[in-house]
Formats: C-alpha cells, sequence, structure tokens
C-alpha cells in the first residue's frame, strides 16, 4: 500500500493517502485493503495475489470542473493518469502490479459526497 501511495505521487497536485483517511482536501488518492487477498497463487508459495482499490476523489458531485479533473486520472496514459503511473512504478514488496478497472462513484468522506473513481489494482508477488 506504501509503494502505490509513493508512486502516486509523482501525480501532481495529487494529495495521496496509503491508509483511508478520516477527512481528505480534494483532489486525493485513497489506497484501500487488499479484497481479495488469494494466498497459493503459483505452488510452494511461490506468489500470492491481491486487489487493491485506489480511490481517487476529486470534488463535489455535480461540479463540471470535478467531471474535468476525474477524466483526466481515468485516461489510460498522460501525466495524470492513475493507470500509467501504477503500471510504470518500480516495485520492491511485489513482482507485478496492474491497473486492471476504473468504476466511477460517490464516496462519502466526513459527511461530504465526492465524485470519484475507484481503480483496482491486481499485484501479484511472494508474500504480499
Amino acid at each position: 500500500m506504501d509503494e502505490l501511495g509513493a508512486a502516486l505521487e509523482g501525480i501532481a497536485g495529487l494529495r495521496v493517502f496509503p491508509y483511508w483517511a478520516d477527512r481528505v482536501t480534494p483532489p486525493t488518492a485513497v489506497v484501500g485493503w487488499p479484497d481479495p487477498l488469494d494466498y497459493d497463487s503459483t505452488m510452494a508459495r511461490g506468489s500470492d495475489r491481491a486487489t487493491v482499490p485506489v480511490m481517487v476523489l476529486v470534488g463535489k458531485v455535480d461540479a463540471r470542473s470535478a467531471r474535468d479533473a476525474l477524466s483526466q486520472y481515468a485516461d489510460g496514459s498522460g501525466p495524470s493518469s492513475v493507470k500509467a503511473t501504477l503500471d510504470g512504478a518500480t516495485y520492491t514488496a511485489c513482482d507485478s502490479v496492474r491497473v486492471a478497472s476504473c468504476e466511477f462513484t460517490v464516496i462519502t468522506v466526513a459527511g461530504v459526497e465526492h465524485l470519484a473513481a475507484t481503480f483496482q489494482v491486481e499485484i501479484t508477488g511472494s508474500g504480499i
């Protein structure tokens, strides 16, 4: 989770929490807990697999600027792309990281609704 957060810090202007936060100031990325965590993807404890949600919250649900900002994070490439950033980073705690999907949603933090995208990040490695 920390390495995903460190990679996301490379996106200019994005505040990053490698854990769930009580309060956020958009634009913010929050790295969630692995779900599921699958052990023994290969024989004899060769590797484990996990899916980690990464949520990017950008602002008020009804703000056009929030929609425009979120589209930059959801883009498959470019300087603000979550997929390009996470897929292209170097990791020591795992063997491979791949952003598999993105779903748009509304996330409420401290009573405030934020337009958000949840990226499902697939991680494979020994002992993750």
